[in-house]
């Protein structure tokens, strides 16, 4: 089988997977996604080099307009001195001030410190960007030969009436499941393999105008006026038309799961694409075919929509769209927000991924109600990079449209797939404007590869990468370097996959019959997190369990007048301090981790109680913890989770406080409660030391 053959059945495969587990979205299908698109970059590279072409098309200005995007998220995760930093960045200084923890050397205070707030989502996102950019390469020389462009389409329209047919049956059939996952969000509408419904109807956005294309060149060949309709329908290939037909109705099934999903600008922007290239067509005198399918599909959904009562829910949905843009949680209230961050760090950025972790801080609105999103790719984007990745951005898309609009000769003969391939990133494009397609993997992989077919469809057709200079060398050689890279691109893709490294120490009290006296240490240096601020929050979360629960039982002891062992005490000392290290190492990597504040929070209070084991006066703990968690409140102020985590802590230490902690404590666990109104069991152990006090 040729390299050709194993790219295309390759593209395929990653089209129709990626969307499966829930659209890529969790770590794991992420890391592996990418890898698997940095292993088509290589046999890429070496199908080129086979062809005679430079192993990396060098002089294609698209390749420098992507090389620009993953540039400057490099140069967000580099480094820089505090003077430099402060000058570019003056917020990220005092955000980092303010909220990471003191360094634990003098010599490391003076630590240099890289744009991004959390260079690991930075780096992963630039890894997710470069990735998906390679395999826009890799369609553009795809497309250019043969029928693999008509492959992809057949493919993509597969892939889409797969998603409506099973969002569909979970939808009627009452289950609301994505396979063996009962779905707690959503479950009044379709979403397909998705969670979210406008990502679901996102995806099905990008494949209708294919199908409706697809089907509508059985249309485009009946162009006899001296015949009537039917005649031009019985003169067609049975076979043919029988394809025409199948396709009419997945088109049309596709269209009912696009309207049950309720994703008032998945049906808008779907619409608008139809209209827009059955009127660009029409203009240039070969939209007949596309127009007559395009009618088709949507007089049937209307129809079929009006018959029932699901046509009345989603035109309320449509009747709400005001109410819900002008509450505090709407999309207004949620761009407000987003762009007071975007002020706060107007020139570069707080990091490219970093959107998530950050945003909470600048919370004003829907109490109680996670989002981790802009709900609007562009905003996002500016927030992330600020104006230097704003210019970024511009001057890579006017790189693309000169590669575009530089040609000498005519369009490829991609048919009606050409402008359909239009329409779809149009619609993505319109619908990023209101919600975060394009952070969604299998949504932007998509996108990536119906770009990757416009820009190859619309420049000239002559070969598509410029050949390089002469190079004696065998095509194997040649590819080795560029092949190489991706395949370390391919391994940091893949990092986060490996397991965690828990510290080694002994894990109970019943180990400390060969300790030695002083008390064992654990080992920090054997977590390998590598920037991730998660993995290292596990990692101290699993150090101190075991040193939780002994000092659970050691206060027991203590309380009930037992004598209890000086050893085992500093031995649980000594396994939470190890914890405390490697919780303020992640918070130096991750300083805006609201639950990171309230862990080290959770931890100060630990090491303190194993500390009054040792000695006979009394030692204020809450103290000592507060101010990490005042931070925690402070990056999340309207966090339900975060406030319900605090006050769990505060109530259990109530009785240990005196009264000028009681009343600053007493405002903080009010309002979790009042957050967390389902959370009965803290509402009632609130209750129960409230009314005794």
């Amino acid at each position: 089988m040729s390299i050709q053959r194993v790219l295309t059945y390759g593209l395929c495969a990653l089209l129709i997977l990626a969307p499966l587990p829930f659209g890529s979205v969790q770590p794991g299908p992420t890391a592996v996604l990418v890898a698997a698109c940095c292993l088509l970059g290589i046999l890429w590279i070496a199908w080129r080099s086979r062809r005679g072409l430079a192993p990396v098309p060098w002089k294609d200005p698209v390749l420098a307009a992507g090389a620009l995007i993953a540039l400057l998220g490099v140069l967000q995760s580099v480094p820089l001195p505090r003077p430099i930093l402060k000058a570019i960045s003056p917020r990220s200084v005092e955000f980092r001030e303010r909220y990471e923890p003191a360094p634990a050397t003098p010599e490391t205070a003076g630590a240099l410190r890289p744009v991004s707030l959390y260079p690991w989502a930075t780096r992963e996102a630039t890894l997710k960007f470069a990735a998906f950019w390679l395999v826009l390469l890799v369609t553009i020389d795809l497309a250019a030969v043969g029928q693999a462009h008509r492959t992809v389409a057949a493919v993509l329209v597969a892939s889409g009436g797969f998603q409506a047919i099973y969002g569909l049956a979970e939808y009627f059939g009452g289950r609301q499941h994505i396979f063996g996952y009962a779905k707690k969000y959503y479950t009044d509408v379709a979403t397909g393999t998705f969670i979210n419904r406008n990502h679901f109807a996102g995806y099905l956005e990008l494949t209708i105008p294919l199908a409706v294309a697809l089907a509508a060149t059985t249309f485009a060949q009946m162009t006899d006026a001296g015949r009537s309709l039917g005649q031009r329908l019985a003169s067609l290939p049975g076979q043919q038309l029988f394809k025409t037909g199948a396709l009419l109705v997945l088109a049309l099934i596709m269209a009912t799961a696009l309207v049950c999903s309720r994703s008032r600008m998945g049906i808008v922007c779907t619409l608008l694409a139809l209209l827009c290239v059955g009127l660009f067509l029409a203009w240039r005198g070969r939209g007949k075919g596309f127009i007559v399918a395009a009618f088709a599909v949507a007089g049937a959904t209307l129809l079929l929509f009006s018959q029932g009562d699901a046509g009345g829910s989603v035109v309320g949905r449509f009747l709400g769209v005001r109410a819900d843009l002008s509450n505090g949680i709407g999309r207004w209230g949620i761009w407000t927000q987003a762009f007071a961050m975007l002020k706060s760090f107007p020139i570069a950025g707080v990091g490219l991924g970093a959107f998530p972790e950050v945003f909470p801080a600048f919370r004003s609105s829907g109490q109680g109600i996670y989002l981790d999103h802009a709900h609007n790719d562009f905003l996002e984007f500016a927030a992330e990079t600020g104006a230097v990745g704003c210019i970024a951005l511009a001057v890579s898309a006017l790189l693309v449209m000169v590669a575009v609009l530089r040609r000498p000769a005519g369009l490829r003969d991609f048919g009606l797939f050409g402008y359909a391939a239009i329409g779809s990133v149009v619609a993505i494009a319109l619908h990023s404007i209101t919600d975060f397609n394009l952070a969604i993997p299998a949504n932007a992989l998509t996108v990536s590869v119906l770009l990757g077919i416009v820009i190859c469809w619309t420049r000239s057709p002559s070969p598509v990468l410029a050949l390089g200079r002469e190079d004696p060398r065998p095509w194997v050689a040649r590819s080795l370097l560029p092949a190489a890279v991706v395949s370390g691109l391919a391994c940091l893709a893949l990092a986060p996959l490996r397991p965690d490294v828990a510290p080694r120490s002994p894990g109970t009290l019943a180990a400390l019959a060969e300790a030695p006296s002083d008390g064992p240490r654990a080992k920090p240096a054997t977590i390998t997190g590598g920037g991730d601020a998660e993995r290292l929050f596990r990692a101290a979360s699993d150090l101190s369990a075991g040193a939780t629960e002994d000092l659970q039982v050691l206060v027991k002891a203590k309380t009930e007048g037992q004598a209890i062992s000086e050893v085992a005490a500093r031995y649980v000392e000594a396994r939470l301090r190890d914890a405390i290290d490697l919780q303020r190492l992640g918070l130096r990597q991750l300083p805006t981790s609201s639950a990171g504040h309230v862990a080290l929070g959770h931890l100060l209070i630990g090491r303190c109680a194993a500390e009054a084991l040792l000695t006979e006066g009394e030692v204020d703990c809450v103290q000592e913890a507060m101010p990490e968690f005042l931070l925690a409140l402070e990056l999340s102020p309207v966090s339900a989770a975060t406030h319900a985590g605090v006050a769990s802590i505060l109530v259990a230490a109530w009785p240990a406080m005196n009264e000028a902690q009681r009343a600053g404590a007493r405002p903080i666990i009010e309002r979790a409660v009042k957050l967390s109104r389902g959370d009965q069991p803290l509402k009632k152990q609130w209750e129960g030391v409230s009314g005794a006090s």
